[in-house]
């Protein structure tokens, strides 16, 4: 495969984020708050033409099945992502693909661990995943010290890591997160960097980032800032940017297949 190509990707679990910090949220009200982010994403791709990767967990594929329909029909790729975002199990590896093909009608060849914690490699290889994408390469007070993890893809017990990536050095986090805070033409020019640097940008964001987020008090502010609407358009800019300077977007399992 050519170099300079794009892996966008989605994790598309039930809205959870208010329970880390001390308030509940219903099942049903987690998944309709990630399907209206979703419908946003998925006109935004339809608009640029730019088929993504989304990794579902069971609950939201169970809760809104016409979405993962609408996923594979668009011709996105569906992977998996855990069962229950919030309370993540060793079974879900099994589960999930289960209940992620049944609903979706194809065969899933990625997994994304919930909160891109540490995989089981060959748990991964015995349920015929062909990738997994858990690994966030940065570090991160609190959440991730992987300062020594490689930065481009490698074999694991015969299953292919796709890094999330970072820019060299500081190894400078290219994730959701910084796509909300950091002016856009800086994001723009660090994943340039990046693509230049590695041959490949892997990024990820979720749903609910899209959604309307201001009646949730508990998030932070640092989260909920450029949300929503304005996140959609900066999601639209940065493609549109990326398409500009010549890149090709990919789906993880084609480029796992290169």
């Amino acid at each position: 495969m050519k170099k300079n190509k794009v892996l966008l990707s989605f994790d598309v679990e039930e809205f959870d984020l208010p329970r880390e910090h001390g308030a509940e949220i219903s099942l049903t009200e987690g998944i309709g708050v990630s399907a209206q982010g979703l419908e946003r994403i998925m006109r935004v791709l339809d608009r640029v033409c730019v088929k993504a990767t989304f990794f579902c967990t069971g609950n939201f594929a169970e809760g809104r099945p016409d979405l993962i329909t609408r996923m594979v029909e668009s011709g996105h790729e569906v992977a998996c992502h855990g069962v229950d975002h919030f309370s993540p199990k060793k079974t879900d590896l099994e589960k999930s693909k289960e209940i992620v093909e049944e609903i979706a009608g194809i065969k899933v060849h990625g997994y994304r661990q919930p909160r891109m914690q540490k995989n089981d490699y060959k748990e991964l290889k015995r349920c015929g995943y062909k990738y997994d994408s858990s690994v966030n390469p940065a570090y991160i007070p609190g959440r991730y010290n992987n300062r020594n993890v490689p930065r481009q893809p490698y074999m694991k017990d015969g299953v292919l890591e796709i890094p999330t990536s970072v820019v060299t050095g500081m190894r400078v986090p290219m994730f959701w997160l910084a796509l909300h805070l950091f002016p856009k033409k800086v994001y723009y020019k660090l994943a340039k960097i990046t693509i230049k640097e590695n041959g490949y940008f892997a990024t990820y964001f979720h749903p609910w980032e899209f959604a309307d987020l201001a009646e949730y008090s508990a998030v932070p502010g640092y989260i909920k800032h450029n949300s929503g609407m304005k996140m959609a358009g900066r999601l639209e800019g940065l493609i549109r940017e990326l398409q500009k300077s010549g890149c090709e977007f990919a789906t993880y399992s084609e480029y796992a297949d290169s």
